[in-house]
Formats: C-alpha cells, sequence, structure tokens
C-alpha cells in the first residue's frame, strides 16, 4: 500500500456498513430496488461500481480516462479493497451516445447491482432521470452546469468543477487586464459551451464571434479568419482533440498572436502541446487545477509517481503520460475516498461522504489544491492561472478560490 493510501486510510476510514445482502441465482438478476435499498449488516461481497465511457465515437480520445479508472481500482484491490472488501468495476463502451450511455447504466444497476456510476461528459445528463428513479449516485467527469443541479438530482455528483466558473475567471481577467478586449469564443456545440458563456457574461465579457462546432471537428481555419477580419483581439477555447490543436497550430501558421486562453481541460501536453507544437502554444494562458503527467515541472512528482505504478501495474503504461488517463484516476481516487469514509455504503452513503470532503489532497491536483465540500455538489473550487513558456506551464501568480472571489457562494 502506498504511503498516500495508508495516510488517508488512518486518518479517514470508518467501519463500512455493508450493502444489503442480495441472493442470486444464474438467471436472475439484480434489480434496481434491491440495489438501492442498502442495508446494516457485514458482507465480503465485493462493492460494485459501474463505468460508462467512450471508448469509440466522436470522444474516443478520451479512452485513457478508463484506462487511470481501472487502475486506481486495481490498486485499492491490491491493497486489499475498503475495509477488506473488493472493487468490482464494471465497464461499457457509450461512444458517446447519450442512448447507448443510459442502456449501459441500466446494465450496471439492475444486473451488476452497482452502487455507483461513472460517466464521461455532457452526455451523463440523459442518464440522471433513470439514475434518480434507482436512487443510485451518479458522477460525472465533466463541467457543465446542469450536472450542479443537486436539488432536483440529489444523488448526481460532478468531479470537475463547473465551467461556468472557469468563464467568470477569465472574465475577472480580462476586466482587469484587457479591458474593451474584443472576445472570440472557439467550443462545444452543447451546454459546455452554454455553461462557459454564461460565466463570461456575469463579467460582462460578450463574445463579438463565436465557433460552436460538433465534437470531434478538426478544421476551424475559416471561422478563424472571420475572427481576424472581425478584430477579435483574444480568443478562449474550450474544446478537445484534435480542435484546439489544429487552431492554435493555424494561428501560428498565418502569423496571428491574439491573447489566447485555453480551458483548464484541455491544455495538456497530450491534447494540446503536442498536437498544435510547443510555438504555436507559447504565451497562452489557463486557469488550471490538474497536473499533467506529461508536463517536465512535474518530474519526480509523489503523487505521480504512485500513479505511474498503478497504470503499469495494470497494463496501462502506455496510457500514462496522457492527462486524461490521470483524471480517470483523480475521480477513482475521490470515489474511492467517499466510499470509505461513507457511513453505510450505498448511494446515499457514499454521496453524504462525497459531501463532506475537507482539504483531501490527490495525485490529480496541482500545489495548494484539494478536494472540499462546497455548494452544487462539486468538490474542486480552486485554480491555478498559468501561462505556457514555450516548454511549460509556469505560475501566474497565487492559486486563487472561486469562494473567496465571490463567484461561488
Amino acid at each position: 500500500m502506498n504511503a498516500r493510501r495508508r495516510q488517508r486510510n488512518a486518518a479517514t476510514r470508518v467501519a463500512a456498513i455493508a450493502m444489503v445482502a442480495i441472493t442470486l441465482t444464474a438467471c436472475t438478476p439484480r434489480t434496481a430496488d434491491d440495489t438501492a435499498a442498502g442495508a446494516s449488516g457485514d458482507t465480503d461481497a465485493p462493492i460494485v461500481i459501474g463505468a460508462s465511457w467512450p471508448q469509440s465515437g466522436p470522444l474516443g480520445a478520451v479512452a485513457p480516462g478508463l484506462a487511470g479508472l481501472e487502475a486506481y481500482i486495481q490498486q485499492v484491490n491490491d491493497d486489499g479493497g475498503v475495509n477488506g472488501r473488493e472493487i468490482e468495476l464494471v465497464t461499457a463502451d457509450d461512444a458517446y451516445d447519450p442512448a447507448r450511455l443510459v442502456e449501459n447504466e441500466k446494465k450496471f444497476v439492475e444486473q451488476d447491482g452497482a452502487v455507483a456510476v461513472v460517466n464521461f461528459g455532457g452526455i451523463s445528463i440523459a442518464g440522471r432521470d433513470y439514475l434518480k428513479q434507482a436512487g443510485v449516485m451518479g458522477v460525472s467527469l465533466a463541467g457543465n452546469s446542469p450536472l450542479s443541479d443537486i436539488e432536483n438530482y440529489p444523488l448526481q455528483r460532478a468531479f470537475w468543477p463547473d465551467v461556468e466558473w472557469e468563464g467568470q475567471l477569465q472574465g475577472q481577467w480580462l476586466t482587469e487586464n484587457q479591458p474593451g478586449a474584443v472576445v472570440g469564443y472557439i467550443g462545444f456545440n452543447n451546454d459546455l459551451s452554454e455553461s462557459q458563456l454564461a460565466g463570461l457574461a456575469e463579467e460582462g465579457i460578450v463574445p463579438a464571434k463565436t465557433a460552436l462546432v460538433a465534437p470531434g471537428t478538426s478544421d476551424l481555419s475559416a471561422q478563424v479568419s472571420e475572427f481576424q477580419a472581425a478584430g477579435v483581439d483574444t480568443v478562449i477555447i474550450n474544446i478537445g482533440a484534435p480542435t484546439v490543436g489544429a487552431t492554435l497550430s493555424y494561428l501560428e501558421q498565418i502569423d496571428w498572436h491574439p491573447t489566447t486562453f485555453v480551458s483548464s481541460t484541455v491544455s495538456d501536453f497530450h491534447t494540446l502541446v503536442n498536437q498544435a507544437g510547443p510555438d504555436a502554444v507559447t504565451d497562452a494562458y489557463a486557469f488550471q487545477f490538474a497536473k499533467d503527467p506529461s508536463d517536465p515541472r512535474f518530474e519526480g512528482d509523489a503523487g505521480l509517481e504512485d500513479y505511474y505504478a498503478s497504470m503499469e501495474a495494470s497494463g496501462h503504461e502506455e496510457d500514462a503520460t496522457n492527462a486524461i488517463a490521470l483524471h480517470g484516476y483523480g475521480v477513482g481516487e475521490a470515489l474511492v475516498s467517499a466510499i470509505e469514509r461513507a457511513e453505510t455504503v450505498d448511494s446515499e452513503g457514499i454521496v453524504a461522504a462525497w459531501d463532506a470532503f475537507d482539504g483531501e489532497e490527490i495525485a490529480l491536483l496541482r500545489d495548494g489544491i484539494s478536494l472540499n465540500s462546497g455548494p452544487l455538489g462539486r468538490i474542486i473550487f480552486q485554480y491555478q492561472l498559468s501561462q505556457f513558456d514555450g516548454t511549460s506551464w509556469m505560475d501566474a501568480g497565487d492559486v486563487q478560490d472561486v469562494r473567496d472571489l465571490g463567484i461561488v457562494e
């Protein structure tokens, strides 16, 4: 067991109260009612977590995130599980298709007996109604603002910060450092962009031009040319590979150098720097909360050494330098920590423990940033403004907490 897990277990893990004992036959699946019920009494039954994840389709590039989750769960099981109980991770490809995601969730709950389901991205919104009806916790690796609606979906939680906050941070920076900026915005044609644009609008920033495109779009040269012709001097980008890399590469190609902000979750080397080239990214800004295993500044980081060892032990070493794999590992670490501290190992108990984080450090997060309970079910509220110097992302000021800035109350 690594030092981090020993330390956390000693400090936070309490005796788990087990799930209801369910008698199965070879042909009788567990039902949603059975799964959601929960009961006291010790059991050696595995704790089942389902993960519906894009392993193909327009966002197949995020598949390594599942590898990171698998690596962390295997590490936990190799260390003896949670109070001696193994975690059983069942997975399925949803190809970033909402209908497939819901079908996967039904299988996890009704056949596998999952107490929590993990998804990537905004399509997890499509599964909220089913999970609510089934009484099962959902965890999303997503920043979409609708996933902050825990009033209507009390068992739904999101791991990434709400991207509206990042929009407000960008807006505050522009107001202070570049008043009168003419902004162009590039993002997905879904509520991820709506969320970030709402944050910018809160700070009085309304883009003069927007380019909202489908996941997987690679060529935005025409839209960039429109930005340049319209007098845009600041470009904000929140879109994944290959688009973000291709866009900055094109800016470099046409020798146009507006102030550029790249959103936190697409600013890593694998998604951006290696695709665009370091010269094309130089001087760009990003409000970041996570480490990047490919960024040379984190070489020798103790948390990442544990991560690398887990990725190798699980047979996923080829994905270890991919930042999305580290994010998958991070959501696994957060979810297992909540399970360890839960008074009852059912969805309600795990959600209650998730909502009680208090300064917990995990391998994913930058120095000075930790997991904390707070509004809207989110658990990450801190960012480090960084600027790319041609080799690495360098700190540009101190860690900022959106709660202290009045962005989140």
